[in-house]
């Protein structure tokens, strides 16, 4: 279910859309749609990677909530610069253990 809100845009921003539209060959809506869309999976990927980085949520979790699978959260987080502490010694220790 859709439902139709107004919002106003500064012209330049307008003529953006429309320079897109013509070129993707959708109308303004559609490519507003889209932005809006697109514009909120990367809000809530940047809020559960915050999240994540300070502790306040687990790496499944942050990736429940930006609406991601596990392994998209770490490529994202891995794509915005975090560099983790999880060293390759790390994995041997926890390999051995596991044998």
């Amino acid at each position: 279910m859709t439902q139709a809100i107004g919002v106003r845009l500064p012209r330049e921003v307008l003529v953006k859309i429309e320079e897109l539209g013509k070129s993707e060959l959708e109308d303004r809506s559609t490519v507003l749609r889209k932005a809006v869309v697109q514009g909120l999976k990367d809000l809530l990927a940047k809020k559960a990677a915050g999240d994540y980085l300070k502790g306040k949520v687990t790496l499944s979790e942050a990736a429940r909530k930006a609406e991601l699978t596990l392994w998209e959260m770490e490529k994202y987080l891995v794509d915005n610069g975090f560099k983790s502490s999880y060293s390759v010694e790390d994995l041997e220790k926890e390999l051995r253990l596991l044998e």
